[in-house]
């Protein structure tokens, strides 16, 4: 009798399981179903006939779901052992679950990290996008490039993947085949996640079914990308590789000790290397060496000469080698950007923590905290139990720390820029210790019990059915889509730029670029780095975006040399980036320096849809009075503000000698007068219109953003100013006004 209840709840265990499972399959194959409604609307009028669909439609939705789990469910439990045995035997073999895992997993890597960015979308991404473009210029075109470029990341990143697509462009492709470069770093990056999961295994030392457990980790490290973490694309190349070195180096050290040091070379040699292709990551894997080093210290002591004579001399090798092809000026140059981006990075692009909340979104931000608080709450009672001996609880823990400290320094990643994107970044390394720990509890807790374990054929297909339905509920694992892109992959790299850009870009472009090819140079303040790639020419400052040039010495230098470049024509703003996107922080308010003396040494000169290109001025601009009718100034602030306060004031302007709207309408400070923003113009006003019985006042509207973070506490005097570009000369509209700032 025992024996049938317990038969009978397996049986009640499969049969939800299966189930489910079946919904999990059927529901996206069930949701395009829509049977026509035609002509038989039976003289109704309703969302059927407008919709074209017949009400018996969900009838049939429900019939299949219905019908379907119960005899899938009977199939499964009814079928006969030993056809289900033979089955289960091919889909068991070594060979299947190698070719099916690869196909999987490569059809990911098309359709995941191949694919961020598509070769053949439009460029609606200026300004990230432009990061690998927009340096391109300056490394083809200028001396020392390093002395004179700041580069965001580092020559890998912003520079390698364009300066490939120029020297294998046939066809004003570049943008097509730079995407293709990035994509293939993705892709390389994702290749050591891969690498990483199958030393941890053998770090953890399973024996069995080691294959079918990396198969199925890095099926499932796939199917949680996006869940709990996000791949670190081509960011993370250099460190992937270098941790994952690392931990083949700890592996091997004591079996392989000739292979291990030539591991040790190779990590050394990263370590100064890494910096031309990346800066932060760079600095990361420097800690991670350190306290490698530390933890070597404790370890065997041929492990410990094994790491420090190898990594020593590959460090100097690498350090030679650097100094001989770039040499020592450009060297220092890199050293520099990398200080600058230590001083001044976390305050330039920060974003604050929001609240720790047990929501799902909330997760992203604080479960990677959680779970490393958890593991040093661990490693503190270990060391405890080791009766706080160093020696011994080092050398049964060294992994767990070495996988603990990266963990750690990649959370910067997260605490510096709060948003979700990059808090899925800083969880990535806290997932490959999670995985560790797994692997122990596998290895201790359930390897053990695998042989005197019977495992039925039911129970069998029942495993190998759910990691069917957990593979088909990843999108990237759509087989017929990456093979679509790997066919569209020979027509998509020949798309040329032009047929990528948003067309008030390609206007644009085409637009201004006779002009500016008489420049040796071009600037724009919009942090946009596909201008420069588009009009090939190299920044006229160093610090190409202005974004990254907030700090007030990065600001002068950039004021110092445009004065010296003197470019005729330069980008002001457009209608996405005369403000930062993330934190809203206008430009005339984090580059304000930059801002005003470019209101003052350049004028407006053409708009191109929403570009606002601006040329040179030869002459100061005229400041005057007038007693005509000229504008109105109609929104003035009602309360005091505050310095993080947003504030518009508009209204209306005219040049009363040609009865036509403003060419610009500018915001002055103080009684000197110092002008810090411009403001949008042509804005429809028809009741002006109206009032003032002239259709020619029309577009007389204006706008202006209140860069009030850069306004001092206390009382400021402001001006409006309505520009007339044909005399080159600024009229004031109406009276001054007050304006309290509060701290």
């Amino acid at each position: 009798m025992s024996e049938q209840k317990q038969q009978a709840k397996v049986n009640l265990i499969a049969i939800f399981i299966i189930t489910l499972a079946t919904w999990l399959i059927l529901v996206p194959f069930i949701n395009p179903i829509k049977i026509p409604l035609g002509d038989n609307t039976k003289g109704v009028i309703s969302l059927a006939s407008i919709e074209n669909i017949s009400p018996y439609t969900d009838y049939l939705k429900y019939i299949i779901l219905l019908l379907i789990p119960p005899l899938i469910a009977t199939l499964v439990l009814n079928l006969n052992h030993k056809p289900l045995g033979i089955l289960l035997r091919i889909l068991n073999h070594r060979y299947t679950w190698i070719g099916v895992s690869s196909i999987l997993l490569l059809t990911w890597l098309i359709n995941t990290p191949f694919s961020q960015f598509r070769i053949n979308s439009t460029l609606i991404d200026s300004f990230h996008e432009g990061e690998f473009l927009g340096f391109l210029p300056n490394f083809l075109q200028l001396p020392k490039p390093f002395i004179n470029t700041v580069l965001i990341h580092g020559y890998g990143v912003d520079v390698l993947p364009s300066w490939l697509a120029k020297n294998l462009a046939t066809q004003n492709n570049g943008i097509a085949l730079t995407r293709l470069f990035v994509n293939l770093e993705n892709v390389i990056t994702c290749l050591g996640y891969f690498w990483i999961i199958w030393e941890l295994i053998n770090l953890a030392k399973i024996n069995k079914n080691r294959l079918k457990i990396f198969l199925i980790s890095c099926i499932l490290f796939c199917v949680f990308d996006g869940i709990f973490y996000k791949f670190d694309g081509r960011r993370g190349t250099s460190f992937i590789i270098q941790l994952a070195l690392t931990l083949r180096f700890f592996r091997i050290a004591e079996t392989q000790p000739n292979q291990a040091q030539w591991l040790s070379v190779l990590i050394g040699a990263s370590i100064p290397s890494s910096f031309f292709y990346i800066y932060d990551r760079a600095i990361y894997f420097i800690a991670v060496y350190l306290f490698a080093s530390i933890l070597s210290l404790f370890l065997p002591k041929k492990t410990t000469i094994l790491w420090f004579r190898g990594s020593l001399v590959g460090i100097v090798i690498a350090s030679i080698f650097s100094i001989i092809i770039v040499g020592f000026e450009q060297i220092n140059a890199i050293i520099s950007q990398v200080l600058y981006w230590g001083k001044y990075g976390r305050y330039i692009s920060f974003i604050p923590l929001p609240p720790l909340e047990l929501t799902w979104t909330s997760q992203t931000f604080w479960l990677s905290m959680f779970v490393q608080s958890a593991v040093l709450v661990y490693l503190i009672l270990d060391f405890k139990n080791q009766g706080l001996k160093l020696r011994p609880f080092i050398q049964n823990n060294h992994l767990i720390i070495l996988l603990l400290i990266p963990a750690s320094v990649y959370m910067r990643i997260t605490l510096d820029r709060s948003d979700i994107g990059h808090a899925y970044h800083g969880a990535l390394i806290t997932a490959f210790l999670v995985i560790y720990l797994i692997y122990l509890g596998y290895k201790h807790q359930i390897e053990p019990q695998l042989s005197p374990l019977n495992i039925t054929p039911i129970q069998q297909s029942l495993t190998i059915f759910i990691l069917i339905v957990i593979i088909l509920t990843e999108p990237g694992f759509n087989v017929f889509k990456g093979i679509q892109k790997l066919t569209q992959l020979p027509e998509f790299l020949s798309t040329p730029d032009s047929q990528l850009l948003k067309p008030d870009y390609l206007e644009a472009w085409n637009t201004l670029k006779p002009e500016i090819e008489q420049q040796s140079c071009f600037f724009t303040l919009t942090s946009e780095g596909l201008w420069y790639y588009l009009f090939d020419k190299p920044s006229c400052s160093k610090y190409s975006y202005v974004l990254y040039a907030k700090p007030t010495v990065a600001q002068e230098t950039v004021i110092q040399e445009l004065n010296q470049t003197k470019p005729d024509i330069l980008l002001l703003t457009n209608e996405i980036w005369y403000q930062n996107p993330w934190d809203e922080v206008l430009k005339s308010e984090s580059a304000s320096l930059i801002y005003q003396n470019v209101l003052t040494t350049y004028r407006p000169y053409k708009t191109v849809q929403s570009h606002w290109f601006w040329k040179r001025n030869n002459q100061p601009l005229k400041l005057t009075q007038t007693q005509s009718l000229n504008g109105n100034i109609e929104s003035f602030p009602t309360q005091n503000i505050h310095q993080s306060d947003n504030l518009s004031i508009g209204g209306w302007s005219i040049i009363p000698e040609s009865s036509q709207p403003a060419d610009a309408v500018y915001l002055s400070l103080g009684e000197n007068n110092q002008l810090i923003a411009v403001g949008q113009v042509n804005i429809p006003r028809p009741d002006v219109v109206q009032i003032l019985s002239n259709p020619k006042y029309e577009k007389s509207g204006w706008m202006i953003r209140v860069p009030t973070a850069i306004l001092p506490p206390g009382n400021n005097q402001m001006k409006v100013w309505t520009y007339d570009a044909k005399n080159n000369q600024l009229t004031q509209i109406g009276k001054g006004f007050n304006l309290e700032i509060l701290p």
